[in-house]
């Protein structure tokens, strides 16, 4: 066998293949000698049909199945000779067939996986965000902990109800006389003044009285609710059963006691600080290993096979397929094209990061030893709920457990460039959002260097599904 290949472009190559005659006349015979065993042709007896009748009747079938068997064979065959990583399925050129007596001869374009090699990856020059916890941060979380130590209490010592009460009403809501969808609350309680309730209702109960029943309407909002009763106006009904208040505990150093190992409300306040700016320092962490594979991927342009790049996004939205492929609605499905489109760059710079973090583990011979694959697989066993050693056997079975080798070395790889990496502090007020335009540590699914075969399509290694276990 004959195995050319040419390079078409870093993404892209075409394959000839040249198969002797000699090979392609023992697979027809192999195929027209298992014909012959189970041909039944008029006049003939069963395994007894000459090869020339058989040929009659059934040439193009056979010249087929043996076509796409050599075809199979020799592009297998060139896959492991040439070292290729394929990663879309093959295009043959032309049209295909058998002519006696001459070699057999075919091409064929593929998408391969290019090979990268990462250019200026240390030192690499980022900006990290610090935030100092404010003041009016920390009475914020204050005020939250005294939120979820209220106590609720009947209100005895007046009967109407006021701003800032807790009732419990029945109410029901109509238009033109008919009901409609979330226009009904039975034993529902309402907080007068917290606006929960559209515009002008909430109002309407203050001053009622326990058993009291009150009839008014109000003009539903134009951008809220329901379809049918956007605009119009409702008819309400209402009865007060119930007028309760919120008992908020003193903010002094016995609500600090009361909430665990403080002996004042500065040394809460203290804690708060410190729990506040330990959470700021996990985003700001999530957030330079964030800008680490910006830089890269903008150090290093890679070009990217479109077909790694759709199993991406096949990835990143497979929550939103699942639903496409149950509702055929044109409207759905017009849906999900678009958000692959507005997706389909980001999908684009994850797989370039994930192409570039393999050549950098190549580059520093990064490798995961058998002890760092087994404290994986304890944080993957504790994650699911299993024995580490259920998770192995699983993943074995499974043939994913070098896609779990290959993600210790991703991320070593990662914290080799975010331990080298150029980082200038510059300080922020107010909230900072995560930003997530690689998202390469949640988002990324892709297995391809580590055994020359694409596992792309495959889950996370992270996630193991044992039906004797209950994830909750």
């Amino acid at each position: 066998m004959l195995i050319e290949v040419e390079n078409l472009s870093p993404i892209q190559k075409r394959v000839a293949i040249e198969i002797p005659w000699d090979t392609v006349k023992e697979e027809l015979d192999q195929a027209y000698k298992g014909l012959q065993k189970r041909a039944k042709v008029k006049g003939f007896r069963a395994g007894h049909v000459p090869r020339k009748v058989l040929e009659q009747f059934y040439k193009g079938t056979v010249e087929g199945e043996v076509l796409q068997r050599l075809v199979d064979d020799g592009f297998r065959k060139a896959v492991q000779e040439k070292e290729l990583f394929p990663i879309g399925t093959p295009i043959v050129d032309g049209k295909l067939e058998l002519l006696a007596d001459q070699p057999f001869k075919f091409s064929a374009k593929v998408e391969v996986k290019p090979e990268v090699t990462a250019k200026d990856y240390k030192g690499l020059a980022v900006v990290r965000q610090v935030r100092a916890i404010s003041d009016a941060e920390v009475e914020k979380e204050l005020g939250t902990l005294r939120e979820k130590a209220v106590v609720i209490e009947a209100v005895t010592d007046r009967d109407t109800s006021e701003k800032g009460d807790l009732v419990v009403i029945d109410f029901f809501g109509f238009v033109n006389g008919e009901t409609f969808k979330g226009g009904k609350g039975i034993n529902y309680t309402v907080e007068i003044g917290s606006n929960r309730m559209i515009p002008g209702f909430e109002d309407q109960l203050i001053g009622m009285k326990v058993a009291d029943h009150k009839e008014f309407t109000l003009v539903f909002p134009k951008e809220d609710g329901p379809e049918e009763v956007r605009g119009k106006t409702v008819e309400w009904k209402v009865d007060l059963k119930e007028i309760k208040r919120k008992i908020y505990p003193e903010l002094d150093d016995e609500f600090a006691k009361d909430l665990g190992d403080y002996d004042s409300l500065a040394e809460l306040k203290t804690k708060i600080g410190e729990n506040l700016r330990t959470r700021d320092d996990a985003r700001s962490k999530r957030q330079i290993r964030e800008k680490v594979m910006e830089k890269l991927v903008d150090t290093n342009p890679v070009t990217v096979p479109p077909a790694m790049v759709e199993r991406q996004l096949d990835f990143l939205l497979q929550e939103v397929e699942k639903i496409a492929k149950s509702n055929k609605d044109p409207a759905v499905q017009a849906a999900v094209q678009k958000m692959r489109e507005e997706n389909f760059g980001r999908a684009e710079r994850q797989v370039a990061a994930m192409l570039l973090l393999e050549a950098v583990g190549r580059q520093e011979k990064i490798e995961a030893s058998d002890a760092e694959l087994e404290s994986r697989l304890g944080e993957i066993a504790r994650q699911n709920r299993m024995q580490p050693k259920q998770v192995r056997q699983q993943l074995e079975r499974e043939g994913r457990l070098e896609a779990v080798r290959y993600d210790i070395r991703q991320d070593k790889a990662l914290d080799l460039l975010v331990s080298g990496a150029t980082v200038t502090d510059e300080t922020v007020t107010g909230p900072i959002e995560d930003e997530g335009s690689i998202g390469l540590a949640d988002d990324h699914d892709m297995h391809d260097e580590h055994d020359g075969h694409d596992h792309s399509s495959h889950d996370h290694a992270g996630h193991v599904h044992d039906e004797n276990c209950d994830h909750g």
